[in-house]
């Protein structure tokens, strides 16, 4: 996936205090909104500190394969708005 687009799909969750869920080729996790201040945007892979600093990831983004603003569930269930990287 493309830099400037992660960049901009974690601008957005931000702006919305919702949370960020992201897939890489081995798993799925979710950032909370009170995590989304720890993500580094790095040259070529994000990391999040998470869980008050007792975890912290790495995924490189050429693994990474979808991201979701997950928004508030105020209306219906499952309101998110997506990200894919295509091939």
């Amino acid at each position: 996936m493309e830099k400037r687009l992660i960049e901009k799909v974690v601008d957005e969750a931000k702006a919305e205090e919702a949370n960020l869920v992201v897939w890489d080729r081995r798993d799925t996790f979710t950032v909370e909104s009170d995590d989304l201040n720890e993500i580094e945007i790095n040259d070529d892979h994000l990391r999040v500190v998470m869980q008050d600093g007792k975890a912290v990831v790495y995924v490189e983004y050429e693994y990474i394969y979808k991201l979701v603003v997950e928004k508030e569930r105020s209306a219906r269930a499952g309101v998110r708005a997506g990200f894919a990287a295509s091939s």
